[in-house]
């Protein structure tokens, strides 16, 4: 089973393009607060991308702002790219639901 949950704030706004074959698109980028602290005890985060598409990605570009923090259920996808006869795997997060957890305050 391929289940991603990411819980996050937005560091950076999605961006909406769209492909060659006309489909809409967007990626966004969040900060994910690791469960541990690390030698120094201080909880780092991880910058994430998540693709966005269609109408997940028209709505999330349409009411997103910078600190809201979302949850993102979705699935991850592999992109195997091969240089010099050596692979490389390249991982994406693509989102199934974007849900709102709390917004940013704006005051």
């Amino acid at each position: 089973m391929n289940v991603v949950v990411l819980v996050g704030k937005v560091i950076e706004l999605p961006y909406m393009r769209e492909t060659a074959s006309g489909y809409q698109c967007a990626t966004m980028l969040i900060s994910v607060d690791r469960p541990f602290a690390n030698s120094e005890g201080v909880y780092e985060q991880d910058e994430i991308a998540v693709t966005l598409w269609k109408g997940i990605a028209q709505t999330t570009c349409d009411v997103c702002v910078v600190n809201d923090v979302v949850a993102v259920k979705g699935r991850m996808a592999t992109h195997l790219n091969r240089r010099d006869n050596v692979t490389y795997r390249n991982y994406e997060v693509i989102a199934e639901k974007v849900t709102f957890v709390k917004k940013a305050d704006h005051s």
